[in-house]
């Protein structure tokens, strides 16, 4: 068994630890930073792989905004109804971004791994998790094994962005979401000649409670899918390539092939467990830190590994004793605890289809109602709130 040492380890290489890999090495690159992973890079990972605004904005933080340079821009968004409405307006501004990108999993992770990399962290894939000592230690000790053999790591802070199945979170003890508070989905890549014009997301009555998506990736490709709660799939019949058949019939689109179909798991954020364990700090699926509408987790999986690492080395750099990500846990709620919770409200109401016909109708009239809905999907915002449910109720009568 070989043994290292380092400053931060970093479980998990995927957006989240990737920023955080690559926020550690701009802040204090005389720390050494070492990134495990279980996989190779690239490698697919399911997802609808929409990149939003906050995603541009923290690659932008980063310094890395060249990733996505000469992909597809998309700046509006379509919101689907049940009786078929439909209205279109455009993706919010965070910091100086209000467009997105959609980009496969397996180009985007590979990219910005590879950042990090470049950044001078060190990066090991192919070896996953086995062991985890006391997580107030310091060092903290975990072992792993995997095509390079096993290893014993010791490092003095731990960020972990290790997916929707923690091995981290599992090994400290921290239970995952239960099925009332995670959702399941599957993503498919079709091709259209001319492609879509808008991301979309269709609450189309057939699909109830569950909603799909169409996002377009280039003039051609698309990822389409669709997600539903876990605690409301079992209690229906259809699987969810089933579902996501008949997405596709229903919304007009019964021709396209959908291809390289696979199904995964989203912790949702309506139940964030405590982040911060020790020298621990958990990020991204690996804390639930998932759009309970939208399914998107992307941009706060990547904010929260910038703050965490900023804080972690910061904290090694002083000297200080025992705390490396004080202050964490409560900089993540007040910073995205207010959204989580409106996003989650606005779901609830959206899988009653006359709520979300109404609300569709009523944005259709006020423009500012599409804006909140955007918001709420895409954005960082708390814009749902009595005084926008009234207005729903007023202006989204046939």
């Amino acid at each position: 068994m070989s043994v290292r040492a380092c400053d931060l380890l970093v479980v998990g290489g995927g957006p989240a630890g990737a920023a955080a890999a690559i926020a550690a090495r701009r802040a204090a690159p005389e720390l050494e930073t070492l990134v495990l992973d279980r996989q190779a890079f690239p490698r697919d990972k399911a997802c609808g792989d929409g990149l939003g605004p906050g995603v541009v904005a923290r690659l932008a933080d980063l310094g890395a905004g060249d990733v996505v340079r000469g992909r597809r821009p998309v700046e509006r968004l379509k919101i689907v109804a049940p009786s078929g409405a439909a209205v279109v307006g455009a993706l919010p501004a965070i910091g100086d971004s209000a467009r997105g990108y959609v980009v496969p999993r397996s180009e985007f992770d590979d990219a910005l791994l590879s950042r990090a990399r470049d950044a001078g962290a060190q990066v090991l894939t192919e070896s996953r998790l086995e062991g985890l000592a006391s997580p107030d230690a310091d060092p903290v000790r975990v072992t792993s094994s995997g095509s390079n053999g096993s290893a014993s790591i010791e490092a003095r802070a731990v960020i972990a962005a290790d997916g929707a199945r923690s091995d981290v979170r599992r090994l400290l003890g921290v239970a995952y979401n239960d099925s009332a508070h995670t959702g399941v989905a599957i993503r498919a890549y079709v091709q259209r000649p001319g492609g879509f014009e808008h991301m979309a997301f269709y609450f189309k009555r057939e699909l109830l409670p569950a909603y799909g998506w169409i996002f377009p990736i280039d003039e051609q490709a698309a990822n389409v899918g669709v997600m539903i709660d876990a605690a409301r799939f079992r209690r229906q019949r259809r699987s969810l390539p089933e579902l996501l058949r008949g997405f596709l019939q229903s919304s007009g689109h019964e021709n396209l092939e959908p291809r390289r179909s696979r199904t995964y798991m989203l912790p949702l954020a309506s139940d964030v467990p405590p982040l911060v364990h020790g020298r621990v700090a958990l990020v991204g699926d690996a804390a639930s830190m998932i759009n309970p509408f939208s399914g998107e987790g992307i941009a706060y999986g990547m904010a929260a590994g910038i703050e965490a690492a900023t804080r972690a080395v910061r904290a090694l750099r002083s000297g200080a004793d025992g705390r490396p990500f004080e202050g964490f846990d409560g900089w993540f709620r007040q910073r995205f605890g207010e959204h989580f919770q409106a996003s989650a409200r606005a779901k609830r109401l959206a899988q009653r289809a006359w709520i979300a016909d109404f609300g569709v109708r009523a944005a259709r009239r006020r423009p500012e109602l599409v804006r909140e809905g955007i918001e709420l999907l895409v954005g960082e915002g708390t814009a749902l709130s009595w005084r926008s449910l009234a207005r729903v109720l007023v202006h989204g009568r046939a």
